[in-house]
């Protein structure tokens, strides 16, 4: 299995919402770390920009990841945020779907998709 670091393309379906951005994994072994920045849409008031920096780790083809702080990145109004918690399972080396949850008990379902890297076509090695 290739390593799960680098970037991945993310979308989830929450309860409120829907959220859609980036995540920036790195795998040392067993262990993940990384950032997820998102825009959330939530259903009753304006978007939120929220960067969540992460821990967790692959078991066989379980992926667990925690947030273990966040930074809101855009708000047009105070607010505070719950750390959220993804368990997947890597369905291809390109591929993690799963079950989020955050600390006040809110469930979603979320994809992760692995940019793919492309060689230029003006490669000039």
């Amino acid at each position: 299995m290739d390593s799960l670091s680098g970037k991945w393309l993310y979308e989830e379906d929450y309860s409120y919402g829907k959220a859609k951005g980036e995540l920036i994994l790195k795998q040392i072994g067993k262990r993940l770390i990384g950032k997820i920045i998102f825009l959330e849409n939530i259903d009753t008031s304006n978007s939120v920009m929220v960067q969540e920096f992460l821990e967790g780790e692959i078991n066989g083809s379980r992926i667990l990841l925690q947030a273990t702080e966040y930074d809101i990145v855009h708000s047009e109004e105070t607010i505070f945020y719950e750390l959220d918690c993804w368990r997947g399972v890597l369905l291809d080396e390109y591929t993690i779907e799963g079950e989020s949850l955050d600390s006040q008990g809110v469930y979603g379902s979320f994809s992760f998709h692995k940019v793919q890297k492309t060689t230029s076509m003006y490669n000039l090695e």
